[in-house]
C-alpha cells in the first residue's frame, strides 16, 4: 500500500497505523533527535507525531505529499517541545545516526578515516543552531527538495536556500577549526557536505 492509502485506512484498519509507524519512526526520531538534541525529548516527540497523525488522518490531504504532512508535524512537535525547555546540543554520533558510505574495497585505514571524519561532520553539525540543523538534516539525511522543506518549515524557498548554505558554511569552517587545533597546522580539507 502507498502511504496515502495507509492515511486514509490507518483509523479503521490498526495494521495500515502499524506500517505507517514502521515506515516512519526511525525518521521521524532522526529529525526530532537533530531538532531537539535529546535522545529522551526526541522519542518523546516520535510518540506524539504519531499520535497526531492517527488523529488527524481523516484530514490528510491526499493531493498533497504524505512526507510533506509527515515533516510538518514533526517540526511544529518539535517546536512546542523546545518552547518548554531547552537542552543543550547534543552529539549525534549514536545508532541512529545516518552511515557514511564506503565502497567494499576499502581498507580498515580508509574506513577509520571516513567514520572518523563522519563524526566530525555529526559533532560539528549538533553544535549549530537549531534552525541550521532542521534544513540540513531535512536536505541531507532526509533527501527532501528545498521546496519540501520550505513546505515543512513555513520559510521561503530563498529563506531555506540561505539556511542551508550557511548551515554549511559553519560545518566547513568548524571542521577547518578542528582540523588547525588537531594538527597544528594550516587546515586540511574537510569532506562532507
Amino acid at each position: 500500500m502507498s502511504d496515502k492509502e495507509l492515511v486514509r485506512c490507518c483509523q479503521a484498519d490498526s495494521a495500515a497505523f502499524e506500517e505507517l509507524v514502521r515506515r516512519y519512526r526511525r525518521a521521524v526520531f532522526a529529525y526530532a533527535r537533530t531538532s531537539t538534541g535529546s535522545h529522551q525529548d526526541a522519542e518523546e516527540v516520535t510518540q506524539d507525531v504519531f499520535v497526531k497523525i492517527y488523529r488527524a488522518a481523516h484530514r490528510f490531504n491526499s493531493k498533497y505529499s504524505f512526507t510533506t504532512w509527515l515533516y510538518k508535524i514533526t517540526s511544529n512537535t518539535c517546536k512546542n517541545k523546545l518552547r518548554g525547555h531547552r537542552h543543550p546540543a547534543a552529539s549525534l554520533d549514536d545508532e541512529d545516526s545516518p552511515v557514511v558510505p564506503v565502497s567494499q574495497d576499502a581498507g580498515p585505514l580508509e574506513v577509520y578515516r571516513k567514520n572518523i571524519a563522519a563524526a566530525e561532520v555529526r559533532d560539528a553539525i549538533a553544535q549549530l543552531p537549531v534552525k541550521y540543523r532542521q534544513v540540513l538534516h531535512l536536505r541531507y539525511v532526509d533527501g527532501l527538495s528545498y521546496r519540501e522543506i520550505a513546505d515543512v518549515l513555513g520559510l521561503s524557498l530563498g529563506n531555506v536556500e540561505a539556511r542551508i548554505f550557511r548551515g554549511k558554511e559553519r560545518v566547513r569552517l568548524a571542521l577547518l577549526r578542528h582540523g588547525e587545533q588537531a594538527d597544528g597546522s594550516e587546515s586540511r580539507q574537510p569532506g562532507g557536505l
